[in-house]
């Protein structure tokens, strides 16, 4: 009985001896937990701050908590590098506190660019400030889609951002009218990429890379390309660039009230004279643009015609713009002009019986009808140019061909 007793006693002590060990090794256990806790506890503290509509900068560092003589030290030293007068809404900045020594050490200003304003604060309270660039990521998109009602629903249905569809528009412009010339079953594709700047999360840029839009009877592919020297632009499989010359017509007109002809009975005249041009029928004060690049020739009264633009362009042709009510600002002789330039506005000046715009072109000095004219290209690639197009694209049209 008492060997017994004295096992029972000797487990008694082992248990309560484990016990007591396992006690210690479990504070001791917790305690370093905490320990570790407290030395991974961020030692800085950031905090954000975002322009909105009418704000004044300096008022909203009222907001933080920053000392009134720090925020007159921050924005005189910002004021170094740019006009605070000058933010705009969504711009931000954050100020980082170091929270040990209760006092700032960073403030970073983001405006919408691809770069920062930086004030670091030492330890030992000296001041520097920089202006720094962001790294900028790119990001590539691929869709396709079917047209059911209109190309912006098509686009749109995939998420696609407006800027782009309407890019895409631009492209094939020369090609396609968007709002008469689809029709359902139409395909779209396109591959485009986004530059994003790091840190803000804009976009600083978009470009679409090749897009493609097939109808029923015919293939339209565009590729992005910028040549040796620096001259980019949109080409066809073929290296033509898909800008035209000449845009299909010089405004937005409701109709064409007479045509080009060699016989046509004067409606005021009330005899038959040559009629070399195109009468678009328009409202009066409708923009007209200049259907291409060139150097205005005569901007003044012309009898007939009223106010007369006369423009030549560079590869040999001359456009005229008769019956105008006004010029645009700038538009004289000599005065150099762009494709889609608007130029002045319909009138009936002259010998006209409502506003409309005579358009007339000429070629070695023979009018011609500008209906049945074949749009030339306004660049096509040749030699080296067209070798390193052709070596280019032929990923990309792989991807077109099959699957994005």
């Amino acid at each position: 009985m008492k060997k017994i007793l004295n096992k029972v006693f000797i487990i008694t002590i082992t248990v309560l001896l484990i016990f007591f060990i396992y006690s210690i090794l479990k504070n001791k256990i917790l305690n370093q937990s905490v320990k570790l806790e407290k030395k991974t506890d961020p030692p800085i503290e950031i905090e954000k701050i975002t322009i909105q509509k009418g704000d004044v900068l300096q008022l909203t560092l009222n907001k933080t908590k920053l000392s009134t003589e720090d925020s007159i030290t921050i924005i005189k030293e910002l004021q170094k590098l740019t006009n605070i007068g000058h933010c705009m809404p969504g711009d931000f900045y954050e100020i980082t506190y170091d929270k040990k020594a209760s006092t700032w050490t960073e403030f970073c200003y983001y405006p919408h660019k691809s770069f920062y304003y930086s004030i670091i604060k030492s330890s030992d309270k000296q001041i520097q400030t920089q202006k720094k660039e962001l790294e900028i990521s790119k990001t590539e998109y691929k869709f396709e889609g079917t047209i059911d009602s209109s190309l912006w629903d098509a686009m749109t249905s995939k998420n696609i951002p407006a800027n782009i569809i309407l890019y895409f528009a631009d492209i094939f412009a020369w090609q396609i009218d968007f709002l008469t010339d689809t029709k359902q079953g139409d395909i779209f594709k396109i591959i485009y990429e986004i530059e994003y700047i790091e840190k803000t999360d804009r976009n600083l840029s978009s470009k679409i890379i090749a897009a493609q839009y097939k109808t029923s009877s015919k293939t339209y592919d565009a590729f992005y390309f910028k040549t040796n020297k620096g001259i980019e632009g949109y080409f066809d499989k073929d290296g033509k660039s898909l800008r035209s010359a000449f845009l299909k017509a010089p405004l937005q007109f409701r109709r064409i009230s007479s045509y080009f002809s060699t016989n046509r009975v004067h409606p005021i005249l009330k005899y038959a004279r040559p009629h070399l041009g195109i009468d678009y029928a328009a409202p009066q004060g409708t923009p007209v643009s200049s259907i291409g690049d060139g150097t205005v020739l005569k901007a003044q009264y012309s009898g007939d015609f009223g106010d007369l633009i006369v423009i030549k362009h560079n590869n040999g042709y001359e456009t005229y713009y008769g019956h105008l009510s006004k010029y645009a600002k700038g538009i004289k002789k000599g005065a150099k002009v762009k494709q889609g330039q608007v130029i002045g506005y319909v009138g009936m000046t002259g010998l006209a019986t409502g506003p409309h715009l005579d358009f007339r072109i000429k070629l070695n000095g023979k009018f011609f009808n500008f209906l049945k004219m074949k749009q030339p290209p306004t660049n096509t690639l040749i030699g080296e140019d067209k070798i390193d197009f052709k070596n280019y694209i032929q990923n990309l049209i792989d991807r077109l061909q099959n699957n994005l």
